[in-house]
């Protein structure tokens, strides 16, 4: 028994529609892939960040850390979580140990902090409040978003806006 003609082209074009229906999604669930992710590493270092200042009553600071060791507000590079002895948003010396090194944003990933009292970094204060900030990461690639809420109070909430 075999195809006739007309059967196999049907066939070979239903293949090309799911073909190219398939490489044009491929991409973006990739970044997709990518933007979840790096909100759950976030999210991570966020609750590890107020959990530490609490464990170990002293503030704790998440930025990206010049080579110099100054906070810089670049927050799609390396995030670095420490113990911060004053000055604030400055790591200095064996007493301000380095607690976590989180990765780059990934490819087409961007991040952006916005809050009140806004600076270079976000510190968690011994009793686990923020020094004073509270906002939101905004995480985006192409037009899917999510948002990890801060509060004064250190607590986090992630919403997709």
């Amino acid at each position: 028994m075999g195809f006739t003609l007309l059967e196999l082209l049907i066939t070979l074009a239903v293949l090309a529609v799911l073909t190219i229906v398939g490489s044009v999604q491929l991409p973006d669930l990739a970044g997709t892939s990518a933007l979840r992710s790096d909100v759950n590493t976030l999210a991570r270092h966020l609750r590890y960040g107020r959990f530490s200042a609490l464990q170990y009553g002293t503030p704790v600071t998440l930025c990206a850390l010049s080579p110099k060791g100054r906070c810089e507000n670049a927050w799609n590079a390396p995030l670095s979580l420490f113990i911060d002895h004053p000055p604030k948003g400055l790591r200095q010396g064996p007493e301000d140990r380095l607690l976590r090194l989180g990765p780059r944003a990934p490819r087409g990933v961007g991040r952006r902090w916005r809050a009140f009292g806004s600076r270079r970094y976000l510190r968690w204060r011994p009793d686990g409040r923020t020094d004073g900030q509270n906002g939101r990461f905004t995480l985006s690639h192409g037009e899917l978003s999510y948002e990890l809420v801060i509060t004064q109070a250190g607590r986090l909430r992630q919403s997709k806006p």
